[in-house]
């Protein structure tokens, strides 16, 4: 009798535990499908609706990628200028990855330079959910959602909501690459991650991947110390450099013995070079970059002033956190790395502004624990939030010039 008993409350368990599963993975389809449909929503905002691009790179990328679009893909290693903006020849100014995006949905279907924005919004979905994964494998769920809405609402979101150029995929490559290495001990899927991330970043940004490579040593300096993840870190770039190689074969076959990478680095070196080495010089492009560092990830970026204001006047034990740790001291070293460079601009250092919401986030959750019971009771519906505001925010900045969110100029 008692085992039948038990018997039935073990069937009954069982039933239960399928009815929750049931549930949270028609819960996950129902939130996915929300997100893919807002993608489409997004894309199809800037088919219907009219948006000329007027900052230089992506008039220049969204042109291009729509010329090689019509090209066999044995030759998209090459792309030429094609008269744009009155240049000709190959173009070298950078690794044509941003190009092959966009010429990937031309061949989809989408027209015009629509198709190059449309990928852009492909671009910030996956810096969201990767940003959203990045803090959530340290802080929790709610803390990852909490990343997604600070990152949203940012200037630096709404400046780059609709473009065309490579500061949201090199973003996204780097915080995909950091979480991949998080996790790589875990798995293979997260090592080749890791792996597919750096040469997602050389084969967009090109010397920029060195970002990636900075933010990598520092992880393993603040996380892990073993030598069989430095020793990952080494192969990951190996295999990165001979995937490079591989492209170099590519483009000199498909160009009768010109080089991309010997031209590319060249060219690059020469435009970040300075007039030798002047002090104050560096100093001012310190500021410049800092400004910029305060303005961009704005309000977020505060929480960490106000945080290490905190950290010392009450003797609060937030710099033990290594994500923090983690998080300020990539930051940091991004700006203090360009600022070694004459050459200025906002998007240099466009990682940065993602690591400084995320050590914002990170403190306000722990300033604020209640928080976290603030969004559990709305958690079911950030699925639609999300859809919504990204919505909302597109129209917006269909009608907003692009460049009204350049607030600092000197």
């Amino acid at each position: 009798m008692r085992g039948s008993f038990q018997q039935i409350l073990f069937r009954l368990e069982l039933r239960f535990k399928e009815k929750i599963d049931s549930s949270f993975k028609r819960k996950n389809f129902l939130n996915l499908l929300i997100y893919l449909l807002t993608l489409v929503v997004l894309c199809g905002l800037v088919i219907l609706f009219p948006y000329k691009l007027y900052d230089s790179d992506s008039m220049a990328y969204s042109y291009i990628g729509q010329r090689l679009a019509f090209l066999p893909i044995g030759e998209w290693c090459a792309p030429e200028w094609w008269g744009h903006a009155g240049h000709i020849g190959l173009f070298q100014d950078h690794p044509p990855g941003v190009l092959w995006v966009t010429a990937l949905f031309v061949r989809a279907g989408i027209p015009g330079q629509s198709a190059a924005l449309s990928a852009n919004f492909l671009y910030i979905f996956l810096l969201l959910y990767f940003l959203y994964s990045l803090i959530s494998h340290f802080g929790g769920a709610l803390m990852g959602w909490g990343a997604v809405w600070a990152s949203i609402l940012t200037p630096i979101f709404l400046q780059y909501l609709i473009r065309a150029n490579q500061e949201l995929p090199l973003a996204f490559a780097i915080i995909a690459g950091i979480y991949g290495l998080a996790r790589s001990q875990e798995s293979w899927l997260c090592k080749g991650l890791f792996i597919f991330s750096l040469i997602f970043a050389v084969f967009f940004k090109g010397i920029n991947a060195l970002i990636l490579t900075m933010t990598a040593l520092v992880y393993w300096i603040v996380f892990l110390r073993s030598k069989r993840a430095f020793f990952f870190i080494i192969v990951a770039h190996l295999f990165a450099l001979g995937v490079v190689f591989l492209f170099e074969i590519w483009y000199r076959t498909a160009t009768y013995g010109v080089s991309f990478w010997l031209r590319y680095i060249s060219l690059q070196g020469g435009e970040m070079q300075g007039a030798g080495f002047q002090p104050l010089q560096k100093i001012y492009n310190l500021l410049w970059y800092l400004a910029r560092a305060l303005w961009f990830p704005f309000p977020w970026v505060f929480f960490v002033i106000y945080g290490l204001y905190q950290t010392k006047r009450k003797n609060l034990q937030l710099l033990r956190d290594r994500f923090l740790q983690f998080s300020l001291i990539s930051s940091g070293l991004i700006i203090l790395f360009f600022s070694f460079f004459d050459r200025k601009a906002d998007r240099y250092i466009f990682p940065a502004y993602w690591l400084l919401v995320l050590s914002g986030v990170w403190i306000l959750f722990r300033l604020k624990p209640n928080l976290k019971q603030v969004l559990e009771k709305r958690k079911n519906l950030f699925p639609l939030y999300f859809a919504a505001i990204l919505i909302l925010f597109t129209l917006v900045r269909i009608w907003v010039h692009s460049f009204h969110y350049r607030f600092i100029k000197f």
